[in-house]
């Protein structure tokens, strides 16, 4: 039963990093105190609860984003109301280098507790899923066009062409209000690596003319996984990719063999009764792949492949037909192209790292007006988020937040501006709700670009409004709240 457990934590993973491989807008809640993504986006944002515990898979977030493309620039409707793909649209609207990306978390268990009036702790277990797939537009043009283009070279793979990982990360928590104004937290992290594929090289490319066509190519790209051992047979092979699996035990214990170490670190500091800034960074650190390494490279890297035209065949020779020729042919471009799996080398992966700058205005009694800065830096891109958040906040009972999001992806070559999102929280005494998401580049379904759904349930004892003035005694300790709800 372990054994199948395993199986369906990885094979979500792999499918859902992988199938449809990063959005953003969790980033919400990042305001939203009564929420525990609030205190994991920042260890300075000190629950409102005095004890919580997290249900197991009781928090969940997804995160998709492309480069810019949507549903409604592939497929079209005819006037005869059917649906069609529309190739020539889709190429139009590609960049240079396209993505998809994909992000989502699993809150396994967790719990946290005050300590005093100035200390909390907290423990917690995540599942944690990143990855991005990587396309050219010369691809499709290749598809489209042909050789009948004016670049006379058409670069199919330049890139890191697929990024995948997925790890499971303990990890423990102190937050310290150090005076009035400031507060301070931090967070270590252990992840424990369950699956990775990082990709160091992936090149292939056409260049062609009127009398030939030259094709080269190269390949390197790591695999690690706790399941088991991938076999490549070659691409002449009937059966190409094989897979040997893993007893339960080695699954357990190979965990240990894919070990890394991250931290997250945060402040938040009061600028007066109505005013918080804060700042954070996020999974700060590396894992260490050592199980299950698979290295998959090209057999002959840089080798290329020139095609002439099939010339003349001479139909009446019984010993070499056209479909001799032809075989010819897929033999030259296997053994040019041909890729095998070899026993990897460890190697040390650095963790999607994210940086957030807030500030909050608190204009009427339980009216907020908030501010977000996020950059996302990962394997091969980088994105910065600016979001504008409106909040009611009525203490424990009733949250609720609504804003839009500018985001500058890509590296800056993506950029969009409507990407509304919301956010509830209902609080019944004991049993906390809390689910939101948001849509990115347009309200119409067909257009967009991106979304993010995220949605949980904790408990959460006792109440403690962090905006309420506090007076320090004479030992330097914060006093109990006088509207603390038991």
């Amino acid at each position: 039963m372990r054994k199948l457990y395993i199986f369906i934590l990885i094979a979500i993973s792999i499918v859902f990093a992988v199938k449809d491989v990063k959005a953003q807008y969790t980033d919400i809640t990042y305001f939203m105190r009564n929420v525990p993504t609030s205190f994991k986006m920042n260890p300075a944002n000190t629950p409102v609860a005095k004890f919580y515990i997290n249900l197991p898979f009781s928090g969940i977030n997804f995160d998709f984003a492309t480069s810019g493309f949507s549903y409604s620039d592939i497929i079209t409707r005819r006037a005869d109301d059917s649906l069609q793909v529309d190739l020539n649209k889709f190429y139009n609207v590609l960049t240079d280098k396209n993505y998809l990306k994909l992000s989502s978390s699993i809150e396994l268990f967790g719990f946290g507790f005050q300590v005093g009036n100035n200390n909390y702790f907290s423990f917690g277990l995540d599942l944690n899923m990143d990855g991005n797939m990587n396309f050219s537009k010369g691809l499709f043009g290749f598809i489209l066009n042909g050789t009948d283009s004016e670049n006379k070279k058409t670069e199919f793979i330049n890139n890191k062409l697929i990024y995948l990982n997925t790890f499971i990360s303990p990890s423990i928590s102190y937050t310290r209000v150090v005076n009035e104004q400031l507060t301070v937290g931090g967070r270590i992290k252990m992840p424990m690596g369950m699956a990775n594929i990082t990709t160091d090289k992936s090149e292939l490319s056409l260049n062609f003319n009127d009398d030939k066509i030259t094709a080269s190519s190269d390949f390197l790209i790591r695999t690690s996984n706790i399941i088991g051992e991938i076999e490549f047979n070659g691409l002449g092979d009937s059966t190409i990719i094989g897979f040997r699996s893993n007893s339960t035990g080695d699954m357990i214990s190979k965990l240990t063999d894919n070990l890394g170490l991250a931290f997250d670190l945060g402040a938040s500091y009061k600028l007066n009764d109505d005013m918080v800034v804060s700042l954070s960074i996020q999974d700060l650190g590396f894992i260490n792949w050592g199980a299950g390494l698979t290295q998959l490279q090209s057999k002959n890297p840089n080798a290329s492949y020139t095609f002439n035209g099939l010339g003349s065949v001479d139909f009446n020779d019984q010993n070499y037909s056209i479909e001799d020729q032809f075989q010819e042919i897929l033999d030259s471009v296997i053994t040019s192209f041909d890729l095998e799996a070899v026993e990897g080398k460890s190697y040390t992966q650095m963790l999607p790292t994210k940086v957030y700058a807030g500030f909050t205005w608190n204009f009427a009694k339980t009216q907020y007006l908030n501010a977000l800065y996020k950059g996302a830096f990962g394997n091969n891109y980088s994105d910065h988020y600016l979001s504008i958040y409106y909040t009611t906040q009525l203490e424990r009972y009733l949250n609720f937040s609504i804003g839009n999001t500018f985001a500058f992806e890509n590296h800056f070559n993506a950029i969009s501006a409507i990407n509304p999102s919301l956010a509830l929280n209902i609080n019944l005494y004991l049993i906390n709700f809390y689910f939101g998401g948001s849509l990115r580049s347009s309200y119409n379904l067909a257009k967009l670009t991106g979304f993010n759904v995220f949605a949980g349930m904790n408990i959460a004892f006792g109440y403690k409004d962090y905006w309420k003035k506090s007076v320090y005694s004479e030992n330097g300790d914060i006093p109990e709240n006088d509207n603390n709800n038991e």
